[in-house]
């Protein structure tokens, strides 16, 4: 049995989950600033998460933007960060690192859902593997932050430790988001989410079902499993598709505009990862494999 997360109605919906305002010690920007950058011609997202750190900046005043928003913090100071969204109250201290799950399990009961961040950030070591195996009732990792990307602090990507996760029995989501601070870190990482309204309630529930995929400019058209074929298609221009298994071992290539995998014979998982010549990304969420495909 193949669960396909991608099996239903809706629309895409562009969204970032990790952004600042001068609320943290580290942003720049006003909320009010923070949202017109969101909501301008050229970005056209249809949702944000406000996740200043340690601090819950509301947004009741601007319901009606345009752009749905979610109140969300990234907790602690300089270690094992992770984002809280949808959170109606903030109760931490920042400095302790043996809470995590205690947050996790505060967060889900609010309804909310944590994201670990930037998981190689300084070091490939950041947020340890063995760590997060103890831990529960996060959603998934950001397996791209574009942050990390322009501060050259560590590394962006952490597909690597995705698979890692998932091989070992975890279920998780991976996320690519901004983590803005400046203009420069707005726009380059997003998640494209298969959601059936655009309202807080379909957006969520649709995260939570893992109905989206992350990207950092490539636009999915379509994706479809039949039986054990699996397709997709992109806009405008032709990329690289990579099916990638268990152990983050690649299954097979294919170049064009679409493709069509044969998942006949897999076991555990298998996602897809996009790449384009310019170096843009786009990852699908795993489709996760009961016995054998």
């Amino acid at each position: 049995m193949i669960i396909n997360s991608y099996d239903k109605n809706g629309k895409w919906l562009k969204g970032n989950l990790h952004a600042h305002t001068e609320n943290s010690s580290c942003g720049n920007y006003s909320l009010e600033k923070v949202i017109e950058m969101y909501t301008s011609y050229k970005m056209k997202y249809d949702f944000l998460a406000i996740t200043d750190h340690y601090h819950l900046t509301s947004l009741t005043e601007h319901i009606n933007d345009g752009i749905v928003l979610f109140e969300g913090v990234e907790y602690k100071k300089d270690k094992l960060q992770f984002l809280g969204v949808n959170i109606k109250k903030y109760e931490d201290d920042k400095a302790n690192l043996i809470n995590h799950q205690e947050l996790f399990d505060e967060i889900k009961k609010q309804k909310g859902i944590s994201i670990i961040c930037h998981p190689h950030v300084f070091n490939d070591n950041y947020w340890p593997f063995e760590k997060l195996m103890e831990l529960d009732n996060y959603i998934g990792i950001e397996i791209y932050n574009y942050n990390v990307r322009h501060d050259n602090k560590g590394r962006a990507v952490a597909v690597d430790l995705w698979d890692k996760l998932l091989s070992a029995g975890k279920k998780v989501y991976g996320f690519a988001n901004d983590d803005m601070h400046a203009f420069s870190r707005a726009g380059g990482a997003f998640n494209m989410v298969l959601a059936e309204k655009k309202d807080k309630e379909s957006i969520l529930k649709a995260i939570k079902e893992g109905s989206f995929y992350a990207s950092t400019g490539i636009y999915i058209e379509k994706i479809k499993l039949i039986e054990k074929s699996l397709f997709i298609s992109v806009k405008h221009l032709s990329v690289c598709f990579s099916l990638i298994g268990k152990d983050g071992k690649v299954l097979k290539v294919e170049h064009g505009m679409d493709v069509t995998f044969n998942l006949k014979g897999y076991t555990d998982y298998v996602r897809v990862e996009l790449k384009r010549e310019d170096g843009a990304f786009a990852w699908t969420q795993p489709f996760f494999i009961r016995g054998e495909a």
